[in-house]
């Protein structure tokens, strides 16, 4: 149910044609939707760099001057990523770094596919089950939209609600996460699922700006993907609910 009910006071009406009758007030609240489920993806090892190849890649590609370099290095020292971490083809490839639409599309499929390919599987539930699709990407927004190559792909039903959330930098995830969960107390006995990622292909930064350095140095290629529910069946698997964005 969406709603919840609550007797907050009660008495006896005092006058009037009702007078002598119990009265009740009651409060009535919508219910918070539940997160089932949540993953990461983590790309196959094809896509691995550490910090020193990923210096190596920088070094190789001839445009950055030594100043560039050494503050790359320096903030990969100090931003406390791993030595696990993964770029696109188009940045490790062997090839000079030559961005494509279509390369910016196959990342984002490769990890948004992957996720919610593991999210489905976790849950045990059918891509058709889903109700509510919100997608967000501040950094690619194609055309058809990543909400559309995902409902596409999965063969989702044709009246899902979809939506493609973008330029909205690093708030992005936590509006995501709001919309579904506002769409979810409207739309009763629903799933909702969240996706997250961002697209590097053609976003690494080629020159000597220190400043439009950083996100060379702190962004790596993911996704993520969330299944939020209202169903009552649900209650007892959820791991959290919804109460504050």
């Amino acid at each position: 149910s969406l709603l919840s009910t609550k007797i907050v006071a009660q008495g006896v009406q005092k006058s009037g044609p009702d007078a002598g009758f119990l009265t009740y007030s009651v409060k009535v609240s919508r219910a918070f939707p539940d997160l089932l489920q949540s993953v990461r993806l983590k790309p196959s090892d094809e896509f691995k760099v550490s910090k020193e190849y990923f210096m190596a890649i920088s070094r190789k590609t001839g445009k950055f001057e030594e100043p560039s370099l050494e503050f790359q290095k320096r903030i990969m020292i100090r931003t406390g990523l791993g030595e696990e971490t993964h770029l696109p083809k188009v940045i490790i490839s062997s090839s000079p770094y030559c961005p494509t639409m279509k390369a910016a599309r196959e990342e984002a499929e490769t990890v948004m596919f992957g996720a919610l390919d593991e999210l489905f599987f976790k849950c045990e539930i059918s891509p058709k089950d889903v109700g509510i699709l919100v997608v967000n990407c501040s950094l690619l927004n194609p055309t058809p939209s990543l909400s559309a190559m995902i409902v596409n792909h999965h063969k989702m039903r044709g009246n899902i609600l979809s939506f493609n959330l973008g330029g909205m930098g690093c708030s992005a995830g936590i509006i995501s996460v709001d919309l579904a969960r506002d769409l979810l107390q409207v739309h009763s006995n629903a799933y909702a699922v969240v996706v997250s990622t961002e697209n590097l292909t053609l976003n690494w930064y080629t020159g000597n700006n220190m400043s439009m350095l950083l996100p060379n140095c702190l962004f790596r290629m993911g996704a993520s993907a969330m299944l939020l529910s209202n169903k009552r069946s649900d209650r007892r698997r959820s791991k959290y609910q919804f109460k504050h964005i």
